[in-house]
Protein backbone atom coordinates (compact mmCIF):
# COMPACT_ATOMS: atom_id res chain seq x y z
CA UNK A 1 0.00 0.00 0.00
CA UNK A 2 2.98 2.29 0.86
CA UNK A 3 4.61 1.69 -2.47
CA UNK A 4 1.46 2.40 -4.35
CA UNK A 5 0.50 5.66 -2.49
CA UNK A 6 4.02 6.63 -3.22
CA UNK A 7 3.77 5.65 -6.65
CA UNK A 8 0.41 7.62 -7.23
CA UNK A 9 1.79 10.89 -5.46
CA UNK A 10 5.17 11.12 -8.15
CA UNK A 11 4.53 13.22 -11.02
CA UNK A 12 3.91 11.79 -14.35
CA UNK A 13 6.96 11.84 -16.51
CA UNK A 14 6.26 12.63 -20.27
CA UNK A 15 8.17 10.69 -22.95
CA UNK A 16 9.46 12.64 -25.91
CA UNK A 17 5.99 11.81 -28.33
CA UNK A 18 3.72 12.98 -25.93
CA UNK A 19 5.66 16.15 -24.93
CA UNK A 20 5.68 16.59 -28.88
CA UNK A 21 1.88 15.65 -29.30
CA UNK A 22 1.13 18.37 -26.65
CA UNK A 23 3.31 20.61 -27.77
CA UNK A 24 1.73 20.40 -31.58
CA UNK A 25 -1.70 20.93 -29.65
CA UNK A 26 -0.61 23.61 -28.13
CA UNK A 27 0.44 25.41 -31.33
CA UNK A 28 -2.67 24.55 -32.87
CA UNK A 29 -4.40 26.48 -29.37
CA UNK A 30 -1.96 29.70 -29.92
CA UNK A 31 -2.35 29.67 -33.66
CA UNK A 32 -6.23 30.56 -33.25
CA UNK A 33 -5.87 32.34 -30.04
CA UNK A 34 -7.12 36.19 -30.66
CA UNK A 35 -4.62 38.72 -29.46
CA UNK A 36 -6.77 40.01 -26.87
CA UNK A 37 -6.39 36.80 -25.24
CA UNK A 38 -2.96 36.19 -26.04
CA UNK A 39 -1.83 37.62 -22.53
CA UNK A 40 -3.26 35.33 -20.64
CA UNK A 41 -2.70 32.01 -22.61
CA UNK A 42 1.28 33.13 -22.80
CA UNK A 43 1.40 33.38 -19.13
CA UNK A 44 1.42 29.32 -18.82
CA UNK A 45 1.96 28.77 -22.37
CA UNK A 46 5.52 30.14 -22.45
CA UNK A 47 7.01 28.37 -19.28
CA UNK A 48 5.63 25.19 -20.56
CA UNK A 49 7.51 25.45 -23.82
CA UNK A 50 10.91 26.52 -22.74
CA UNK A 51 10.82 24.24 -19.93
CA UNK A 52 10.76 21.51 -22.72
CA UNK A 53 13.99 22.48 -24.31
CA UNK A 54 15.73 20.40 -21.34
CA UNK A 55 14.69 17.25 -23.42
CA UNK A 56 17.64 16.24 -25.98
CA UNK A 57 14.41 15.51 -28.42
CA UNK A 58 15.57 17.09 -31.55
CA UNK A 59 11.64 16.60 -32.95
CA UNK A 60 10.54 18.13 -29.38
CA UNK A 61 13.21 20.83 -29.60
CA UNK A 62 12.12 22.26 -33.32
CA UNK A 63 8.45 22.22 -32.18
CA UNK A 64 9.30 24.62 -29.40
CA UNK A 65 11.17 26.39 -31.70
CA UNK A 66 8.44 27.08 -34.16
CA UNK A 67 5.91 27.90 -31.08
CA UNK A 68 8.71 30.52 -30.13
CA UNK A 69 8.67 31.81 -33.68
CA UNK A 70 5.20 32.35 -33.64
CA UNK A 71 4.98 34.21 -29.93
CA UNK A 72 8.02 36.29 -31.58
CA UNK A 73 6.26 37.16 -34.75
CA UNK A 74 2.92 38.06 -32.16
CA UNK A 75 4.38 39.99 -29.63
CA UNK A 76 7.12 41.61 -30.72
CA UNK A 77 5.52 45.03 -31.80
CA UNK A 78 2.91 44.74 -29.79
CA UNK A 79 4.33 45.50 -26.49
CA UNK A 80 0.97 46.20 -24.60
CA UNK A 81 1.29 43.05 -24.70
CA UNK A 82 2.77 41.27 -21.12
CA UNK A 83 4.85 38.18 -20.77
CA UNK A 84 5.12 36.09 -17.85
CA UNK A 85 7.92 37.24 -15.95
CA UNK A 86 7.78 35.94 -12.70
CA UNK A 87 7.29 32.81 -14.31
CA UNK A 88 10.51 33.33 -16.61
CA UNK A 89 12.45 34.14 -14.31
CA UNK A 90 11.21 31.37 -11.64
CA UNK A 91 12.23 29.21 -14.27
CA UNK A 92 15.23 30.56 -14.99
CA UNK A 93 16.53 30.55 -11.58
CA UNK A 94 15.30 26.88 -10.51
CA UNK A 95 18.16 24.62 -9.84
CA UNK A 96 17.46 21.80 -12.18
CA UNK A 97 17.63 24.86 -15.24
CA UNK A 98 19.77 23.35 -18.32
CA UNK A 99 21.89 25.95 -20.20
CA UNK A 100 19.91 26.18 -23.35
CA UNK A 101 16.47 26.68 -21.26
CA UNK A 102 18.72 29.53 -19.50
CA UNK A 103 20.08 30.80 -22.75
CA UNK A 104 16.17 30.82 -24.37
CA UNK A 105 14.29 31.70 -20.95
CA UNK A 106 16.66 35.08 -20.71
CA UNK A 107 15.65 36.48 -23.93
CA UNK A 108 12.33 36.35 -22.71
CA UNK A 109 13.01 37.66 -19.32
CA UNK A 110 14.60 40.82 -20.85
CA UNK A 111 11.61 41.46 -23.61
CA UNK A 112 8.89 40.89 -20.26
CA UNK A 113 10.84 43.21 -17.91
CA UNK A 114 10.45 45.96 -20.58
CA UNK A 115 6.97 45.36 -20.56
CA UNK A 116 5.95 45.45 -17.16
CA UNK A 117 4.75 48.83 -15.51
CA UNK A 118 7.16 51.61 -13.94
CA UNK A 119 6.11 50.35 -10.58
CA UNK A 120 7.07 46.77 -10.74
CA UNK A 121 9.97 47.48 -12.96
CA UNK A 122 11.42 50.05 -9.85
CA UNK A 123 10.20 46.52 -7.14
CA UNK A 124 11.81 43.90 -9.51
CA UNK A 125 15.65 45.32 -10.33
CA UNK A 126 16.95 44.74 -7.26
CA UNK A 127 15.78 41.61 -7.33
CA UNK A 128 17.63 40.80 -10.77
CA UNK A 129 20.93 41.59 -8.94
CA UNK A 130 21.07 39.23 -6.26
CA UNK A 131 23.18 36.52 -6.98
CA UNK A 132 24.04 37.30 -10.80
CA UNK A 133 27.58 36.57 -9.88
CA UNK A 134 26.40 33.27 -10.00
CA UNK A 135 25.46 33.61 -13.80
CA UNK A 136 26.88 33.07 -17.06
CA UNK A 137 28.92 36.20 -18.02
CA UNK A 138 26.90 37.11 -21.02
CA UNK A 139 23.82 36.17 -19.20
CA UNK A 140 25.27 38.80 -16.47
CA UNK A 141 25.69 41.54 -19.05
CA UNK A 142 21.41 41.34 -20.15
CA UNK A 143 20.88 41.29 -16.52
CA UNK A 144 22.61 44.40 -15.57
CA UNK A 145 21.65 46.59 -18.69
CA UNK A 146 17.78 45.83 -17.82
CA UNK A 147 19.10 47.17 -13.91
CA UNK A 148 20.81 50.01 -15.34
CA UNK A 149 17.84 50.90 -17.71
CA UNK A 150 15.54 51.17 -14.56
CA UNK A 151 17.72 52.77 -12.68
CA UNK A 152 17.83 55.94 -15.05
CA UNK A 153 14.33 55.77 -15.61
CA UNK A 154 13.26 55.55 -11.85
CA UNK A 155 16.19 56.69 -9.77
CA UNK A 156 18.07 59.71 -11.73
CA UNK A 157 16.53 62.11 -8.95
CA UNK A 158 15.64 59.88 -5.82
CA UNK A 159 15.33 57.12 -4.50
CA UNK A 160 12.61 55.73 -2.38
CA UNK A 161 13.09 54.09 1.04
CA UNK A 162 11.61 51.14 0.03
CA UNK A 163 13.39 50.37 -2.79
CA UNK A 164 16.60 51.50 -1.06
CA UNK A 165 16.14 48.84 1.14
CA UNK A 166 15.80 46.30 -1.46
CA UNK A 167 19.29 47.26 -3.22
CA UNK A 168 20.96 46.78 0.48
CA UNK A 169 19.45 43.38 0.88
CA UNK A 170 21.85 42.17 -2.10
CA UNK A 171 24.36 41.09 0.87
CA UNK A 172 26.34 38.66 -1.39
CA UNK A 173 29.93 40.48 -1.40
CA UNK A 174 30.04 39.12 -5.33
CA UNK A 175 27.58 40.16 -6.37
CA UNK A 176 28.07 43.94 -4.72
CA UNK A 177 31.86 43.77 -6.38
CA UNK A 178 30.10 42.68 -9.92
CA UNK A 179 27.41 45.56 -9.58
CA UNK A 180 29.63 47.91 -8.31
CA UNK A 181 32.18 47.45 -11.44
CA UNK A 182 29.48 47.30 -13.77
CA UNK A 183 28.42 50.82 -12.17
CA UNK A 184 32.19 52.01 -12.73
CA UNK A 185 32.42 50.96 -16.27
CA UNK A 186 28.62 52.98 -16.94
CA UNK A 187 30.35 56.01 -15.27
CA UNK A 188 33.10 55.89 -17.42
CA UNK A 189 31.24 55.30 -20.72
CA UNK A 190 30.68 58.39 -23.01
CA UNK A 191 28.64 58.77 -25.83
CA UNK A 192 30.57 57.77 -29.13
CA UNK A 193 31.73 60.40 -31.60
CA UNK A 194 31.53 60.02 -35.28
CA UNK A 195 34.76 59.05 -35.35
CA UNK A 196 34.08 56.21 -33.00
CA UNK A 197 36.40 54.38 -30.58
CA UNK A 198 36.21 53.47 -26.75
CA UNK A 199 35.42 55.22 -24.09
CA UNK A 200 38.36 56.40 -22.28
CA UNK A 201 39.24 54.13 -19.44
CA UNK A 202 37.26 51.02 -20.89
CA UNK A 203 38.00 48.47 -23.53
CA UNK A 204 35.59 47.63 -26.71
CA UNK A 205 34.66 44.55 -24.44
CA UNK A 206 33.27 47.07 -21.60
CA UNK A 207 31.82 49.63 -23.49
CA UNK A 208 29.54 46.72 -25.51
CA UNK A 209 28.81 45.17 -22.02
CA UNK A 210 27.46 48.81 -21.12
CA UNK A 211 25.67 49.66 -24.13
CA UNK A 212 24.83 46.23 -25.71
CA UNK A 213 23.69 46.69 -29.28
CA UNK A 214 23.14 50.42 -29.50
CA UNK A 215 24.98 53.13 -28.20
CA UNK A 216 23.94 55.03 -24.91
CA UNK A 217 22.45 58.75 -25.98
CA UNK A 218 23.50 61.74 -24.16
CA UNK A 219 20.58 62.26 -22.00
CA UNK A 220 19.61 58.60 -21.87
CA UNK A 221 23.59 58.25 -20.70
CA UNK A 222 23.15 61.28 -17.59
CA UNK A 223 19.96 59.77 -16.49
CA UNK A 224 21.75 56.22 -15.83
CA UNK A 225 24.67 57.74 -14.24
CA UNK A 226 23.04 59.64 -11.50
CA UNK A 227 20.83 57.03 -11.24
CA UNK A 228 22.94 54.42 -10.25
CA UNK A 229 24.95 57.25 -7.87
CA UNK A 230 21.86 57.37 -6.21
CA UNK A 231 21.15 54.10 -6.32
CA UNK A 232 25.09 53.11 -5.09
CA UNK A 233 24.58 55.76 -2.16
CA UNK A 234 21.74 54.09 -0.82
CA UNK A 235 23.65 51.03 -0.78
CA UNK A 236 25.96 52.04 1.69
CA UNK A 237 28.65 49.94 0.75
CA UNK A 238 32.25 50.27 2.24
CA UNK A 239 33.83 53.50 1.10
CA UNK A 240 36.84 51.58 -0.89
CA UNK A 241 34.39 49.81 -3.43
CA UNK A 242 32.70 53.21 -4.13
CA UNK A 243 35.78 55.48 -4.23
CA UNK A 244 36.45 54.95 -8.10
CA UNK A 245 33.06 55.20 -9.10
CA UNK A 246 32.50 58.38 -6.92
CA UNK A 247 36.22 59.66 -8.41
CA UNK A 248 35.21 59.21 -12.13
CA UNK A 249 31.64 61.15 -11.38
CA UNK A 250 33.43 64.16 -10.41
CA UNK A 251 35.38 64.08 -13.60
CA UNK A 252 32.57 63.33 -15.80
CA UNK A 253 31.32 65.77 -18.98
CA UNK A 254 28.30 66.72 -17.04
CA UNK A 255 28.02 69.06 -14.35
CA UNK A 256 24.98 67.55 -12.77
CA UNK A 257 27.12 63.87 -12.56
CA UNK A 258 30.50 65.89 -11.39
CA UNK A 259 28.53 68.05 -8.39
CA UNK A 260 26.84 64.50 -7.14
CA UNK A 261 30.14 62.85 -7.48
CA UNK A 262 31.94 65.54 -5.98
CA UNK A 263 29.65 65.46 -2.37
CA UNK A 264 29.44 61.54 -2.40
CA UNK A 265 33.34 61.68 -2.48
CA UNK A 266 33.22 64.45 0.07
CA UNK A 267 30.73 62.95 1.98
CA UNK A 268 30.59 58.75 1.63
CA UNK A 269 34.23 57.59 0.29
CA UNK A 270 36.44 60.36 2.60
CA UNK A 271 37.26 57.76 5.12
CA UNK A 272 38.30 55.37 1.95
CA UNK A 273 41.91 53.76 2.85
CA UNK A 274 44.11 54.62 0.24
CA UNK A 275 47.20 52.11 1.30
CA UNK A 276 44.75 49.61 0.50
CA UNK A 277 46.44 47.82 -2.06
CA UNK A 278 43.37 46.84 -4.01
CA UNK A 279 42.37 50.34 -4.19
CA UNK A 280 45.80 51.24 -5.62
CA UNK A 281 45.71 48.46 -8.00
CA UNK A 282 42.32 49.52 -9.05
CA UNK A 283 42.71 52.96 -9.58
CA UNK A 284 46.30 52.54 -11.34
CA UNK A 285 44.79 50.44 -13.85
CA UNK A 286 42.19 53.64 -14.78
CA UNK A 287 45.43 55.26 -14.98
CA UNK A 288 47.71 53.63 -17.20
CA UNK A 289 45.07 50.97 -19.09
CA UNK A 290 46.57 48.20 -20.48
CA UNK A 291 49.90 48.50 -20.94
CA UNK A 292 52.48 46.90 -23.81
CA UNK A 293 53.71 44.45 -21.94
CA UNK A 294 50.79 43.02 -21.04
CA UNK A 295 49.29 40.49 -24.08
CA UNK A 296 45.65 40.66 -24.41
CA UNK A 297 42.96 40.45 -27.18
CA UNK A 298 42.49 43.87 -28.91
CA UNK A 299 38.92 44.21 -27.71
CA UNK A 300 40.19 43.60 -24.00
CA UNK A 301 42.62 46.22 -24.11
CA UNK A 302 41.78 49.13 -21.48
CA UNK A 303 42.02 52.76 -22.78
CA UNK A 304 44.21 55.01 -20.76
CA UNK A 305 41.92 57.61 -18.49
CA UNK A 306 40.91 61.13 -19.76
CA UNK A 307 42.82 63.98 -19.03
CA UNK A 308 40.75 65.11 -16.65
CA UNK A 309 40.31 61.61 -14.50
CA UNK A 310 43.87 61.75 -14.71
CA UNK A 311 44.56 65.01 -12.75
CA UNK A 312 42.04 63.61 -10.28
CA UNK A 313 44.06 60.46 -10.03
CA UNK A 314 47.25 62.51 -9.04
CA UNK A 315 46.00 64.16 -6.43
CA UNK A 316 44.91 60.63 -4.78
CA UNK A 317 48.42 59.00 -5.87
CA UNK A 318 50.37 61.59 -3.93
CA UNK A 319 48.33 60.80 -0.73
CA UNK A 320 48.99 56.99 -0.76
CA UNK A 321 52.38 55.59 0.63
CA UNK A 322 51.03 51.94 -1.43
CA UNK A 323 50.85 54.17 -4.49
CA UNK A 324 54.55 55.20 -4.45
CA UNK A 325 55.47 51.62 -3.73
CA UNK A 326 54.07 49.81 -6.64
CA UNK A 327 56.23 48.92 -9.15
CA UNK A 328 55.97 49.29 -12.43
CA UNK A 329 52.41 51.16 -12.03
CA UNK A 330 54.63 53.72 -10.31
CA UNK A 331 57.28 54.00 -12.87
CA UNK A 332 54.50 53.53 -15.78
CA UNK A 333 52.45 56.34 -14.04
CA UNK A 334 55.24 58.66 -13.72
CA UNK A 335 56.36 58.01 -17.66
CA UNK A 336 52.47 58.43 -18.72
CA UNK A 337 52.57 62.00 -16.80
CA UNK A 338 55.72 63.03 -18.52
CA UNK A 339 55.62 61.51 -22.27
CA UNK A 340 52.07 59.41 -22.78
CA UNK A 341 50.20 60.48 -25.48
CA UNK A 342 47.96 63.79 -25.17
CA UNK A 343 49.69 64.34 -21.98
CA UNK A 344 49.39 68.72 -20.72
CA UNK A 345 51.80 70.65 -18.96
CA UNK A 346 49.33 70.26 -15.86
CA UNK A 347 50.02 66.68 -16.04
CA UNK A 348 53.63 66.44 -16.33
CA UNK A 349 53.75 68.78 -12.87
CA UNK A 350 51.79 66.44 -11.34
CA UNK A 351 53.53 63.50 -12.34
CA UNK A 352 56.88 65.54 -10.89
CA UNK A 353 55.09 66.70 -7.97
CA UNK A 354 54.41 62.78 -7.70
CA UNK A 355 58.38 61.74 -8.31
CA UNK A 356 58.88 63.93 -4.94
CA UNK A 357 56.72 61.66 -3.39
CA UNK A 358 57.68 58.82 -4.44
CA UNK A 359 61.28 59.37 -3.69
CA UNK A 360 60.89 60.18 0.05
CA UNK A 361 58.38 57.79 0.69
CA UNK A 362 59.03 53.94 -2.10
CA UNK A 363 60.72 51.19 -0.06
CA UNK A 364 64.22 50.97 -0.87
CA UNK A 365 63.74 47.51 -2.96
CA UNK A 366 61.33 49.43 -4.79
CA UNK A 367 63.31 52.43 -5.10
CA UNK A 368 66.13 50.85 -6.65
CA UNK A 369 64.46 49.44 -9.45
CA UNK A 370 62.82 52.98 -10.33
CA UNK A 371 65.11 55.45 -9.26
CA UNK A 372 67.06 55.70 -12.03
CA UNK A 373 64.85 54.97 -14.39
CA UNK A 374 63.28 57.82 -12.94
CA UNK A 375 65.44 60.57 -12.79
CA UNK A 376 66.78 59.70 -16.88
CA UNK A 377 63.13 60.97 -17.36
CA UNK A 378 63.54 63.88 -14.86
CA UNK A 379 66.84 65.51 -16.33
CA UNK A 380 65.33 64.64 -20.08
CA UNK A 381 62.05 66.68 -18.78
CA UNK A 382 64.50 69.75 -17.29
CA UNK A 383 66.31 69.93 -20.51
CA UNK A 384 63.03 70.45 -22.72
CA UNK A 385 62.87 73.86 -20.85
CA UNK A 386 64.89 76.44 -20.66
CA UNK A 387 65.68 78.88 -18.52
CA UNK A 388 63.26 81.84 -19.55
CA UNK A 389 60.19 79.52 -18.89
CA UNK A 390 58.11 81.63 -16.37
CA UNK A 391 54.70 80.21 -16.14
CA UNK A 392 53.71 78.87 -13.39
CA UNK A 393 53.40 75.22 -14.22
CA UNK A 394 56.19 75.50 -15.84
CA UNK A 395 57.67 76.84 -12.49
CA UNK A 396 56.23 73.91 -10.31
CA UNK A 397 57.34 71.63 -12.58
CA UNK A 398 60.87 72.57 -12.50
CA UNK A 399 60.55 72.75 -8.52
CA UNK A 400 59.63 69.05 -8.36
CA UNK A 401 62.11 68.13 -10.80
CA UNK A 402 64.98 69.38 -8.51
CA UNK A 403 63.41 68.69 -5.07
CA UNK A 404 63.51 64.85 -6.96
CA UNK A 405 67.11 65.52 -7.70
CA UNK A 406 68.09 66.06 -3.77
CA UNK A 407 65.70 63.23 -2.58
CA UNK A 408 67.25 60.94 -4.85
CA UNK A 409 70.77 61.87 -3.93
CA UNK A 410 70.26 61.19 -0.43
CA UNK A 411 68.02 57.78 -0.76
CA UNK A 412 70.78 56.29 -4.02
CA UNK A 413 73.91 58.65 -3.93
CA UNK A 414 75.57 55.87 -5.62
CA UNK A 415 73.79 57.10 -8.59
CA UNK A 416 75.63 60.07 -8.53
CA UNK A 417 78.79 59.66 -7.27
CA UNK A 418 81.16 58.32 -9.86
CA UNK A 419 80.90 61.63 -12.27
CA UNK A 420 80.44 65.17 -11.63
CA UNK A 421 77.58 65.50 -14.34
CA UNK A 422 75.10 66.23 -11.66
CA UNK A 423 77.18 68.70 -9.50
CA UNK A 424 77.99 70.56 -13.07
CA UNK A 425 74.21 70.79 -13.73
CA UNK A 426 72.77 72.24 -10.26
CA UNK A 427 75.55 74.78 -10.07
CA UNK A 428 74.99 75.60 -13.65
CA UNK A 429 71.21 75.72 -12.76
CA UNK A 430 71.94 78.21 -9.74
CA UNK A 431 73.12 80.56 -12.41
CA UNK A 432 70.94 80.18 -15.33
CA UNK A 433 67.48 79.59 -13.60
CA UNK A 434 65.30 82.17 -11.94
CA UNK A 435 65.56 84.20 -9.27
CA UNK A 436 62.56 82.06 -7.68
CA UNK A 437 63.60 78.86 -8.21
CA UNK A 438 67.23 79.55 -6.76
CA UNK A 439 66.25 78.10 -3.02
CA UNK A 440 64.85 74.89 -4.29
CA UNK A 441 67.93 74.64 -6.56
CA UNK A 442 69.96 75.21 -3.34
CA UNK A 443 68.53 72.74 -1.38
CA UNK A 444 69.13 70.14 -3.76
CA UNK A 445 72.74 70.98 -4.47
CA UNK A 446 73.26 71.04 -0.88
CA UNK A 447 71.32 67.36 -0.74
CA UNK A 448 73.54 66.50 -3.69
CA UNK A 449 76.93 67.44 -1.88
CA UNK A 450 76.36 64.20 0.79
CA UNK A 451 76.37 61.48 -2.48
CA UNK A 452 79.85 62.13 -2.89
CA UNK A 453 81.20 61.26 0.68
CA UNK A 454 83.51 58.45 -0.37
CA UNK A 455 83.68 59.25 -4.04
CA UNK A 456 87.11 57.85 -5.77
CA UNK A 457 90.36 60.47 -5.66
CA UNK A 458 89.85 61.49 -9.38
CA UNK A 459 86.19 62.18 -8.79
CA UNK A 460 87.14 64.56 -5.78
CA UNK A 461 89.87 66.17 -7.80
CA UNK A 462 87.39 67.29 -10.65
CA UNK A 463 85.25 68.80 -7.80
CA UNK A 464 87.90 71.24 -6.85
CA UNK A 465 88.25 72.44 -9.72
CA UNK A 466 84.27 72.63 -10.19
CA UNK A 467 83.87 74.78 -6.27
CA UNK A 468 87.31 76.90 -7.18
CA UNK A 469 85.57 78.21 -10.26
CA UNK A 470 82.15 78.49 -8.73
CA UNK A 471 82.96 80.55 -5.83
CA UNK A 472 83.90 83.37 -7.85
CA UNK A 473 80.31 83.14 -9.16
CA UNK A 474 78.23 86.33 -8.56
CA UNK A 475 74.90 84.82 -7.37
CA UNK A 476 74.88 84.08 -4.07
CA UNK A 477 73.31 81.31 -3.69
CA UNK A 478 76.79 79.24 -5.86
CA UNK A 479 79.09 80.68 -3.46
CA UNK A 480 77.35 79.77 -0.56
CA UNK A 481 76.73 76.15 -1.98
CA UNK A 482 80.45 76.19 -2.89
CA UNK A 483 81.37 76.57 0.78
CA UNK A 484 78.89 73.87 2.44
CA UNK A 485 80.13 71.35 -0.47
CA UNK A 486 83.93 72.26 0.55
CA UNK A 487 83.38 71.61 4.65
CA UNK A 488 81.16 68.62 4.11
CA UNK A 489 83.04 66.89 1.12
CA UNK A 490 86.90 67.64 2.64
CA UNK A 491 88.56 67.36 5.78
CA UNK A 492 90.66 70.22 7.85
CA UNK A 493 93.85 68.64 6.02
CA UNK A 494 92.68 69.53 2.58
CA UNK A 495 94.17 73.26 1.43
CA UNK A 496 91.76 74.37 -1.61
CA UNK A 497 88.60 73.33 0.94
CA UNK A 498 90.28 75.39 3.42
CA UNK A 499 90.86 78.45 0.73
CA UNK A 500 87.58 78.46 -0.29
CA UNK A 501 86.52 79.18 3.94
CA UNK A 502 89.20 81.70 3.77
CA UNK A 503 87.33 83.96 1.05
CA UNK A 504 84.04 83.51 2.21
CA UNK A 505 84.78 84.39 6.05
CA UNK A 506 85.03 87.83 3.68
CA UNK A 507 82.01 87.45 1.75
CA UNK A 508 79.41 90.41 1.66
CA UNK A 509 77.02 87.86 2.96
CA UNK A 510 76.58 87.19 6.59
CA UNK A 511 74.91 83.81 5.58
CA UNK A 512 78.19 82.99 3.73
CA UNK A 513 80.48 84.14 6.30
CA UNK A 514 78.98 82.14 8.71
Amino acid sequence: MAESSSSSSSPVVKSDAETEELLDRMLTRLALCDDSKLETLLSKLLPLTLSSLSTNSTAVRNKVLEILSHVNKRVKYQHEIGLPFQELWKLYTAANATAIVKNFCVMYIEMAFERLNIKEKENMAPVLIANISKLPLQHQEIILRIVAKVIGECHASQIDDEVAVKYRSVNGSQDRELFAEFCLHLMLYKQSSQGGGCSPGLSIAQSNRVAGKNPLKNEELLMRKLGVLNVVDAMELSPEPVYPLYLVASADSQEAVIKKGEELLRKKAASANLDDSNLMKQLFSLFNGTTSTENVAPESKVNPASVSLKIKLMSVFCRSITAANSFPATLQCIFGCIYGSGTTSRLKQLGMEFTVWVFKHAKNDQLKLMGPVILTGVLKLLDSYSSSDSDTIARDTKTFSFQAIGLLAQRLPHLFRDKIDMAVRLFDALKTEAESLRFVIQEATISLAAAYKGAPATVLMDLEALLLNNFQAEQNEVRLCAVRWATSLFDLKHCPSRFICMLGVADSRLDIRY
